[in-house]
């Protein structure tokens, strides 16, 4: 039997490499005039039954091989901490070469809707685990996400989205600490004409010193800005980041849609040099097998750091029927990058699950971006590649991660599967 989901209807063409895009939501009257039959969802929030982990909890038996039993009940014990409708897209990240049955996980909040006062109140109204909100991180955290919702807020107007990645531990620890990512804005054509400084002004002097707690030193947003302002043309800034799970004060830029002929003299632009051209090899043959690249580095008070990542992925958003992905695999595997067991893993990971497959009352999904409360057994959950990273450190190895997603969808959407 054929199935039907429009993606186009829920999110328009959401991209791959953690680009949600869940503000461009195709707003329909009948969706309107039945949020105004649930205002009461958008001020009593969370809702504590429904968990992130039921998310998770759907996509186990497809990463078994990818992840221990052990490992991912450490994921699920982070993940119970946060409520289902704050996110509907969540996220692993495999080391490709790693032999090790580990993982690391993240999921987004949206900008668009109510998400975001959902993320403020499950820090601000002691619904999160006094052991971790005491903690300064998540302090700063709570701070951005309380400006997040102000109406005059410069990062009201400015985040899109806000992603938390876990790095889980070998051992479990009582204090997890994410790494957190936004995903700003783009320019309007009229504040094109500014300087960088002032278009970029919320980001050095409110959003970035919310999330470290300290302002940035004068290097570094210096150099932010010199980043951003040299970005090439038909690229943008996609994401940025501050690892607050690891002892840096380096912030992480993300570039988008960078075409590969740009991407080595962007970096050599910003001080960056590799003097035995590898990376550029390693550009041209990701080039053979993906066609939509994001840019990724660390961004230091002297320049840029060595480390380099490429995340590559396709412009085309295909979700879990996604053929593609195969040759770049291949090619990883060829290049000693990804072991053979977890690239079959991979390719067997993608799939869908629809309201008739969900069973034993697990799986009660909210739709995050609708509040549709009648649809809760409607959504469907699929199960995709997101992206496969590769990180360029010179001298070193090369290595390669894969980010398979679980994202749920409304049930009114329009592309055919099988």
């Amino acid at each position: 039997m054929n199935r039907y989901i429009n993606y186009s209807t829920s999110f328009e063409n959401a991209g791959t490499a953690r680009e949600i895009e869940l503000e461009k939501k195709l707003i329909t009257p009948e969706y309107q005039l039945y949020q105004e039959d649930h205002t009461r969802m958008q001020k009593h929030l969370p809702v504590k039954s429904i968990l992130a982990s039921n998310y998770l909890c759907k996509a186990e038996p497809f990463v078994s091989s990818l992840i221990s039993p052990e490992k991912f009940k450490d994921i699920l014990s982070v993940a119970k901490n946060f409520p289902g409708n704050l996110t509907s897209f969540l996220g692993f990240e495999i080391h490709l070469g790693d032999a090790r049955q580990r993982a690391d996980w993240a999921f987004a909040v949206s900008g668009a809707g109510d998400d975001r006062i959902v993320f403020e109140n499950v820090l601000k109204q002691g619904n999160f685990p006094k052991s971790l909100i005491q903690q300064p991180e998540w302090q700063q955290i709570a701070a951005f996400s309380e400006a997040w919702t102000k109406r005059d807020s410069s990062l009201k107007k400015k985040v899109k989205c806000f992603w938390l990645e876990f790095d889980m531990p070998e051992a479990k620890s009582d204090v997890s600490i994410p790494s957190v990512f936004f995903g700003p804005e783009k320019p309007s054509e009229d504040a094109l004409q500014d300087s960088m400084t002032h278009q970029y002004a919320w980001l050095v002097n409110d959003a970035l010193p919310l999330l470290r707690g300290r302002p940035l030193s004068n290097g570094v947003e210096r150099q932010i800005l010199n980043c951003i302002e040299k970005i090439p043309q038909g690229a943008s800034l996609f994401q940025v980041g501050t690892m607050l799970s690891r002892s840096t004060n380096d912030v992480r830029l993300y570039i988008n849609k960078i075409h590969g002929r740009r991407i080595i003299p962007y970096l050599n632009a910003l001080g960056w040099s590799d003097a035995e051209n590898n990376f550029r090899t390693l550009i041209a043959d990701v080039e053979l097998r993906a066609d939509r690249f994001v840019l990724s580095f660390d961004v230091t008070p002297d320049g840029i750091g060595p480390r380099i990542g490429l995340e590559c992925s396709f412009e085309e958003n295909r979700y879990h029927e996604e053929t593609r992905w195969e040759s770049l695999f291949e090619y990883l595997v060829k290049k000693g990058m990804c072991l053979p067991q977890k690239r079959d893993a991979l390719l067997q990971y993608p799939g869908v699950e629809h309201p008739d497959d969900f069973s034993g009352g697990i799986m009660k999904p909210f739709v995050s971006v609708s509040q549709h409360l009648d649809d809760i057994f409607s959504g469907s959950l699929v199960r995709y590649i997101s992206h496969v990273k590769v990180v360029y450190l010179p001298g070193r190895l090369l290595e390669a991660k894969a980010y398979p997603a679980v994202r749920l969808f409304e049930p009114s959407d329009t592309i055919l599967y099988k």
